[in-house]
């Protein structure tokens, strides 16, 4: 129905609003599914994330934040000490918020909770399926696999590759030759046949380690020139911030150890080095970026800094929780407690064993979890 004068609304954001102060915020997971959360107009950013991080069940959010993509359509993270609404309404292309892995380890080993290393797992199988870690075609195969044990366990029907139609085994327009993919679908099938036995969390586990010593694992770049007007990609990794140049010259990398401060002034962006009198200088495709890239080279130097005694510290106690070892010795036949029972390696335990009660339910496509439940199992 008209409205009466002629008088028309103007068509605003896509936010479901119950008040002027309260809003409800929509957020993709890694797993595709959304949820939602009624927020107050001044919520921050952190906020936000806790309350997703306890629909999770999730303790370790160190590692996690929230990004959006900006009216460029590209993606950045929030300012999680910031009004989310602020944000959106000042940078968003659109309401939606995308919840995924801000920080990455150097080893997936280092990550204590079940939970937290199913959303890496997922963030990493993003990463590779968004073509932002490169891989070769015999690795595409490999990881295609180990995902397609993880996604529908144990198969018996290896006659038709149609059940593979189901799961995403490569990057999307990443093969081109109908042939090159068939023959590649082929192998995922084959090596899916050798995978058998292997549980969710084991091929995950297997994915990531593998992932982890690709290129690309770890890092967010943008496009920038150097002090000579060359183009290059500037962007942060683990290990510190890198440039890549365009011609084929040596990578270039300042370690997160050797670097004192970051700052931007307009589009430039400039390392402060404890090695160097003079700073390093970069120019950005503008401001916004250059500002963006400083806060989370800042942030992420931060983060290294802080957790570099954590991060480098001896993997065995983590491994213990997560390598693939000997089953319960109670039990001749597998453990009725599920099929994580493992025997922590590296600590005198008296023969004592660990068995995480994990059902499927737990931590597979759905957005709320129970927690993880342990038993100590005396060894007979």
């Amino acid at each position: 129905m008209p409205l009466p004068f002629g008088l028309k609304l103007k068509r605003t954001r896509r936010y479901t609003v119950s008040s002027k102060s309260c809003l409800v915020t929509r957020i993709q997971l890694l797993n595709g599914d959304f949820v939602e959360f009624t927020l107050s107009v001044e919520s921050t950013g952190q906020e936000c994330l806790e309350a997703v991080a306890q629909r999770l069940e999730l303790r370790e959010i160190t590692f996690f934040s929230l990004w959006f993509y900006n009216k460029q359509n590209q993606q950045r993270w929030m300012d999680l000490d910031k009004p989310l609404k602020k944000q959106l309404d000042k940078y968003g292309l659109e309401p939606t918020v995308y919840f995924g892995v801000v920080f990455y380890v150097p080893s997936v080993t280092q990550l204590q909770q079940e939970i937290t290393r199913y959303q890496y797992y997922l963030q990493l199988k993003k990463d590779v399926l968004d073509g932002k870690i490169s891989c070769s075609l015999d690795q595409a195969v490999h990881l295609a696999g180990l995902a397609v044990q993880a996604a529908l366990g144990d198969f018996n029907r290896y006659d038709s590759q149609e059940f593979l139609q189901k799961v995403d085994l490569f990057p999307e327009d990443w093969i081109q030759d109908e042939r090159v993919l068939e023959e590649a679908t082929q192998k995922v099938a084959l090596l899916y046949q050798t995978l058998r036995g292997l549980s969710a969390p084991e091929a995950e586990m297997l994915y990531m380690q593998e992932v982890e010593k690709m290129e690309g694992y770890g890092q967010e770049s943008f496009q920038a020139k150097d002090s000579t007007g060359a183009d290059v990609s500037l962007g942060s990794c683990l290990d510190g911030i890198f440039v890549k140049h365009k011609n084929g010259r040596p990578l270039l990398l300042f370690r997160w150890s050797d670097i004192n401060n970051m700052t931007h002034n307009r589009s430039f962006f400039a390392l402060e080095l404890s090695n160097r009198e003079e700073s390093v200088q970069f120019q950005t495709e503008d401001m916004e970026t250059s500002k963006y890239m400083c806060r989370m080279c800042l942030a992420r130097l931060k983060f290294y800094k802080l957790n570099k005694s954590t991060l480098s510290v001896s993997r065995g106690l983590v491994r213990a929780f997560t390598s693939l070892s000997s089953p319960c010795p109670s039990h001749a036949s597998p453990c009725s407690h599920g099929p994580f029972c493992r025997r922590i390696k590296g600590e005198q335990m008296m023969a004592t064993a660990v068995c995480l009660l994990t059902p499927q339910s737990v931590h597979r496509k759905k957005a709320t979890f129970t927690d993880t439940i342990w038993f100590f199992c005396q060894s007979s």
